[in-house]
């Protein structure tokens, strides 16, 4: 019987189904983005509309003009992630069935990302392929998709994972219309390079080096009290989005080819704590902003857990 399909390997088939490319990280994020991460968070499992002026304040909280925000509610109306609804003068938005669904993989995919490393059966998938050169668009698509199923060029053309299943392959590529692709599962690489040489290790330790160095201090404001309503949604937020680059660039290598110092067990604990321990807080300044303009609805306000996406 074929594996359960994981979040990330579901998310790159409708990527590819799609035909649109997986998200880059930025630094920053845009406000779109932005919104749809408040939303996600704190607003996912609720089912009443928001009023304008909640999604107006809450990005706000972000250095976001009212302009912006509202350009930002039209964009992702016309993209499908959020359904629009006017009560006399006043326009109220919520979550479309197509956007909550996303929000739920790509959840999956960032927050049940790097809590222990995958047990390892000795074996890597190779890929090979080849796209004509004027269908650069395609093979953009179609590399972006095989670096979120933990792909890493090992030669031009040649792309290898110590994970990715055949199956989720090769829907992958009937996806995007693809078919001279021959993939096999080998225990060994008969290459005259090791098959660690794919990726960039380096970079992706200092990624991680960076994240702990980043985040750090905030830790010991959580244990002493010191932060604000305001600043935990804020804080956990760009803490998200800090760790939101990591599933697209660690392939989740077999522990036992790393480092023993490799820092992901490290950063994934800081992750961790600080964003379960912002997440009352956060959601209570979501609540305040809530209220301010439907009381009714403050209580719909919630927030999720690394655990309950592990």
């Amino acid at each position: 019987m074929p594996a359960e399909p994981s979040p990330a390997e579901v998310l790159v088939l409708r990527r590819a189904m799609e035909g649109s490319v997986l998200p880059r990280h930025q630094a920053g994020g845009s406000p779109q983005r932005l919104l749809t991460s408040l939303l996600g968070e704190h607003w996912l499992d609720a089912d009443a509309a928001l009023p304008l002026g909640v999604l107006i304040d809450l990005v706000a909280e972000f250095g976001i003009s009212e302009t912006s925000a509202r350009a930002t509610a039209n964009r992702l109306v016309k993209r499908g992630v959020l359904d629009a609804a006017r009560v006399g003068r006043h326009a109220y938005y919520r979550l479309s069935a197509t956007g909550a669904q996303d929000i739920r993989h790509k959840a999956g995919t960032v927050l049940g990302f790097g809590p222990a490393a995958r047990p390892w059966d000795g074996r890597w998938t190779l890929a090979a392929f080849s796209v004509p050169e004027e269908q650069r668009r395609l093979r953009h698509q179609l590399r972006s998709y095989l670096r979120w199923l933990g792909f890493a060029p090992l030669f031009d053309g040649l792309w290898i994972s110590p994970h990715a299943g055949l199956d989720a392959l090769r829907e992958v590529f009937q996806a995007v219309g693809v078919d001279n692709l021959s993939a096999f599962r080998v225990v060994e690489t008969a290459v005259g390079c090791s098959p660690l040489t794919a990726w960039d290790l380096t970079g992706i330790q200092t990624a991680y080096q960076d994240f702990l160095a980043d985040h750090a201090a905030l830790r010991e404001d959580i244990r002493t009290g010191s932060v604000t309503p305001a600043s935990a949604l804020t804080a956990r937020t760009r803490l998200l989005e800090s760790w939101r680059v990591f599933p697209g660039l660690d392939p989740d290598l077999p522990a036992e080819l790393l480092p023993g110092d490799w820092p992901r067990p490290a950063a994934h604990a800081l992750f961790t704590d600080l964003y379960d321990g912002l997440g009352e807080l956060a959601a209570l300044r979501f609540r305040q902003i809530v209220a301010q303009h439907e009381p009714e609805l403050a209580a719909s306000v919630g927030h999720h857990t690394v655990a309950a996406w592990v």
